[in-house]
């Protein structure tokens, strides 16, 4: 039996595929090497081939085949006989609880805008789409409790066109967005037809704002009775172009400052709202604005949801695998909560070693296979060395969480600015994220739950320990590891440790600006080749510039 999940709007295509034991996800843009997956052949669909390849099984043996209603058709076309369409929210939900291993929970989607609720995706209009969704989930599935929605305006003359991003009325996604918008914090590489926001990069912006812009940015977004939200998308525009049309520096950073308070509340309300309606004290996070690290850490700390789960691909990548999971308990009956939970995000297809000794072999690099990789390459990153670090699956989702990581000590401060400005040339207020064993997290970071996925954003509570991870606002989104999830990495955790006294590292995705995270052994060598990084770990080999 084999489900193939297919996710992706107008960007951020990708395929999960089960058995029912094992689950298979990766990214169209790592398969590409493109960002986003823009340009993308979506008819050859080189992730579908990869997860398939992965379970030894093909498109013709697959029997069952999900996507959401947002997915562009081509993407599905080989499939359209047998192919399940299903409403967006409700795969985020999927995504999420499916993932968490939880029993029963509220779970909260939160986007730009999902599934239509009134109107056609092509022609004039008027229609309008979810934004908002709460619902219960336990093992009989997931049930819907409220919805907001508002009106959704695009220019569709014709369905392909629909799945540009549009504008929508009482959107958070959308209000976030248009702030990356104007403050020029979005991807409009050679093949972007629409920018794609880049709502991280402001998020990272935000604390080095004041609150200049606090009281207007709060009267265009109203918290309604019931855990709505009345947002006019237009005027959101107007005001953010506004706002920041000085072009100055503190102004661009007060825009992202009020942004990010104001969708924080926002999204406070929406929760405290749902746990109201629920009763319940466990919330699935999902959508989009689920990568806001930092309002996730603001929901765990302020509404009585005493754990909090935000599956690692949040955003419309994280479709495909919500579509696996229905597709697994809706389609072949099994308990939603006996299907195969993410204790860990690497979810990519396997590279065979002969793979990567072949890579190795053909780079002309200096390569050794050291007894104790572990306290080798600690004894490196103790003398200030920058390490690629490439080993088993790649992880679902936009963070590197060890298996395709860039590595270094998180000290002094000064490392922060030469990863930026020398070795991933992207912006200098961009902070890095930590790395911690699990059972160590609570002497560096005021955090009472686990954080295996670096989407919750915590009080950095030793910050001469580790200056380079701690944004300039004294937190860090931290990442915390099980010796089950990870043994090299926490094995290297503890070495360093022995080494300096510290037992954090910091962790960045293995990439430049501009360039999706590497996914294949090739792409790490070549990667390595070109930046400016001192030793590269391939599995349990590690190489040096000749």
């Amino acid at each position: 039996m084999t489900v193939l999940g297919l996710g992706g709007s107008g960007h951020d295509w990708s395929s999960c595929a089960s058995d029912g034991r094992e689950l298979v996800a990766v990214d169209e843009e790592r398969l590409i090497g493109s960002k986003y997956g823009l340009g993308a052949d979506l008819l050859a669909g080189l992730s579908r081939r990869a997860c398939l390849d992965a379970l030894a099984t093909t498109a013709e043996d697959v029997d069952h085949v999900v996507c959401c209603e947002l997915v562009p058709r081509p993407f599905y076309h080989s499939f359209r006989k047998r192919v399940t369409v299903v409403n967006h929210h409700l795969a985020h939900a999927y995504s999420a609880f499916g993932a968490s291993g939880m029993a029963r929970a509220a779970v909260l989607v939160c986007d730009n805008s999902g599934s239509l609720v009134t109107g056609r995706k092509d022609g004039p209009g008027p229609r309008e789409a979810e934004t908002i969704s709460g619902y219960t989930a336990d093992e009989s599935g997931i049930h819907l409790v409220n919805r907001v929605s508002g009106a959704h305006l695009v220019d569709a003359a014709t369905e392909s066109a629909y799945y540009q991003p549009g504008e929508t009325d009482n959107s958070l996604g959308h209000f976030y967005r248009a702030a990356s918008l104007a403050l020029g914090l979005s991807y409009t590489g050679p093949k972007t037809r629409y920018p794609v926001s880049e709502d991280g990069k402001t998020m990272g912006l935000a604390p080095y704002g004041d609150d200049r812009f606090n009281d207007q940015v709060a009267e265009l977004v109203t918290l309604l009775p019931g855990g709505g939200v009345s947002i006019s998308a237009s005027k959101v525009n107007h005001a953010f172009e506004r706002l920041v049309a000085s072009g100055d520096f503190d102004d661009r950073a007060a825009l992202a400052h009020a942004a990010q308070e104001v969708l924080e509340r926002a999204l406070v309300h929406c929760a405290n709202d749902l746990h109201r309606r629920t009763g319940l004290t466990d919330l699935c996070i999902a959508g989009g604005v689920g990568l806001n690290s930092v309002a996730n850490g603001r929901i765990l700390r302020e509404t009585p949801f005493e754990r909090v789960f935000v599956v690692p691909a949040a955003g419309d990548n994280g479709i495909s695998l919500g579509c696996a999971y229905y597709g697994l308990h809706q389609l072949e009956g099994r308990p939603l909560t006996g299907l195969p939970a993410l204790t860990t995000a690497y979810l990519g297809p396997a590279y065979p070693t002969t793979r990567a000794d072949a890579a190795l072999a053909a780079s002309g690099f200096t390569v050794e296979t050291p007894d104790d990789l572990p306290g080798r390459v600690a004894a490196l990153l103790a003398e200030g060395k920058i390490i690629g670090w490439f080993d088993g699956r790649s992880e679902f989702g936009p963070r590197a969480l060890g298996h395709r990581s860039i590595l270094a000590a998180p000290y002094p401060a000064s490392v922060r600015d030469h990863l930026n400005d020398h070795v991933k040339h992207r912006e200098w207020f961009r902070p890095y994220a930590p790395v911690v064993r699990r059972e160590r997290a609570r002497d560096y970071f005021d955090l009472d739950q686990p954080s295996p996925f670096m989407l919750i954003v915590a009080r950095v509570t030793r910050p001469d320990a580790v200056p380079a991870a701690a944004h300039v606002d004294g937190t860090a989104r931290l990442q915390t590891l099980d010796a089950g999830q990870n043994p090299k990495v926490h094995a290297l955790l503890g070495r360093f440790e022995e080494l300096t006294g510290c037992g954090v590292l910091l962790n960045t995705s293995f990439n430049v600006a501009g360039r999706p995270i590497v996914e294949t052994p090739e792409d790490a060598v070549e990667a390595f080749a070109s930046m400016r990084l001192d030793h590269l770990v391939v599995g349990d080999r590690l190489a040096t510039k000749a």
